[in-house]
């Protein structure tokens, strides 16, 4: 019996620790099978579940020896069985390339709304990919793009990072994990 009710306690555990499923998925596979992202190569695609909804988030590149290096970021939402853009938008600098950073990503739903955003990303000089000009926190709240930045002429001093937006604009909840992420975050 009591095997059974500590199966069950774990079972319980579990489910309240597993709302968000990040399934990662073959980015060759996805990029030749017609799904109708933005730019010509795809850099990473996660399937992110809820229980309230299923998500396709690809980050994807303009054609590789471009002039102008382009990363296009996009959150598709299942929607009566289609799959619907429902967040979008283009990091191109002059002089910048940007590149993902797979094992640094994190997905949250800090107010339990049932919606998980989070990414993480970083500028380098066009010609130099060892040489970090900063790093690049991305939420996608609601729809929107909030990004937090750090940079390597400041040593990634806190005291000069930067936001692109209000705090206020956010739930109390979802910025302090948002920030805590960010101040945990090995930056170099």
């Amino acid at each position: 019996m009591k095997r059974i009710v500590l199966i069950i306690s774990l079972l319980f555990v579990n489910f309240g620790f597993s709302q968000i499923t990040d399934t990662t998925v073959n980015k060759e596979k996805f990029q030749q099978s017609g799904f109708p992202f933005k730019g010509k190569r795809v850099l990473q695609v996660e399937d992110i579940s809820t229980p309230k909804e299923q998500n396709y988030y690809v980050f994807s590149k303009n054609e590789h020896g471009s002039s102008q290096d382009e990363l296009y970021i996009q959150q598709f939402k299942k929607v009566n069985n289609e799959w619907k853009v429902v967040a979008e938008d283009k990091v191109a600098e002059p002089g910048i390339i940007t590149s993902v950073w797979d094992a640094r990503k994190a997905f949250f739903d800090a107010d339990k709304d049932g919606q998980a955003d989070l990414f993480v990303y970083s500028k380098h000089p066009k010609d130099n990919m060892d040489e970090q000009f900063s790093v690049v926190l991305l939420l996608i709240y609601k729809n929107k793009f909030y990004r937090m930045e750090s940079s390597a002429e400041t040593n990634y001093d806190p005291m000069f990072d930067t936001y692109d937006f209000n705090p206020d604009d956010l739930p109390k909840a979802v910025l302090d994990q948002f920030e805590g992420y960010w101040n945990n975050l090995d930056k170099k």
